[in-house]
């Protein structure tokens, strides 16, 4: 059939049938081809984009840390005002130094039992004290520039009727300091 035609003619049947191939090989293979290279230059711009991205956030790592070494601070801070413990040893023999400084003497430390409140618990101590008036004030001066929140209240004084006539007040109390809770902050967090 290729023979009864003329030369002119198979030459454009041979060239139609070559830019049929090529449309054909263009449209399985070079357009997957393509499909395939604009998917890679999306990701390779999703992939530049996050690099971008965790360089600005490097540059701003030594910021980060200052910010973390200051909540890092005000943490212990709070830890001290606001302790996760109750620290009776360590509170007791504050008092008794306190009251040593204050010449009061310390009768009676008696801890109560932890009553919870929001994200922290209330810790109260019923103590007695014998001493003069004066020191008294002074000792209530002290605990109150405590590091730690102490609150006194139910306070009653009477006269000391009882041998030692240099101290002449009988002081009742309750010191009522503050534990963290650290189960229910993470509940009313978590509740939020």
């Amino acid at each position: 059939m290729l023979n009864k035609l003329p030369f002119w003619g198979q030459v454009a049947l041979m060239a139609a049938l070559a830019v049929g191939v090529v449309i054909l090989v263009y449209v399985f293979w070079i357009s997957d081809m393509q499909q395939r290279i604009d998917e890679l230059e999306e990701d390779w711009m999703a992939k530049d984009r996050e690099i971008r991205k965790g360089l600005a956030i490097q540059q701003r790592l030594p910021e980060f840390e200052r910010e973390i070494e200051g909540l890092e601070r005000t943490l212990a801070d709070v830890a001290t005002i606001l302790p996760r413990d109750t620290e009776t040893g360590d509170l007791l023999q504050w008092i008794k130094n306190l009251g040593d400084q204050s010449n009061l003497d310390l009768k009676s430390f008696s801890p109560g039992g932890l009553r919870e409140v929001e994200f922290y618990k209330e810790f109260p101590i019923e103590m007695q004290v014998f001493g003069r008036y004066h020191d008294l004030g002074i000792f209530l001066d002290r605990v109150s520039k405590y590091s730690r929140i102490i609150n006194v209240d139910k306070l009653r004084m009477d006269a000391n009727t009882g041998g030692d006539r240099e101290k002449t007040i009988r002081a009742s109390f309750v010191a009522t300091t503050f534990v963290y809770d650290e189960q229910a902050a993470k509940a009313e967090e978590g509740s939020e």
